[in-house]
């Protein structure tokens, strides 16, 4: 939407009414955190295929907060930085 030129017709009231209704929210926001590895909303479900290193780093950085054992967002992405080789898991801390 940034850097497009909206015609003024186009930002009435109804029309963004419209266009908000005719939007699923929560699985638009969903592919575009998979898709570009940044959030809007933190989403801590399962992602729907694997991270790239970079989104998993992202990802870590969000979930920052959130424990890898109960955050199905957060374990994903550990498994994804563990199995390239940039993250390991220290055992004495029971992971």
């Amino acid at each position: 939407m940034w850097g497009k030129r909206i015609e003024p017709s186009a930002l009435t009231v109804d029309a963004i009414a419209a266009r908000i209704a005719g939007e699923d929210t929560r699985d638009a926001i969903a592919r575009d955190d998979e898709q570009t590895g940044r959030t809007t909303v933190i989403v801590h479900s399962a992602p729907a295929k694997m991270f790239t290193p970079y989104q998993a780093h992202r990802m870590m950085q969000v979930h920052r907060g959130c424990d890898r054992t109960t955050c199905p967002r957060k374990m994903a992405a550990v498994n994804v930085l563990v199995g390239a080789g940039v993250m390991r898991l220290d055992r004495r801390a029971g992971y």
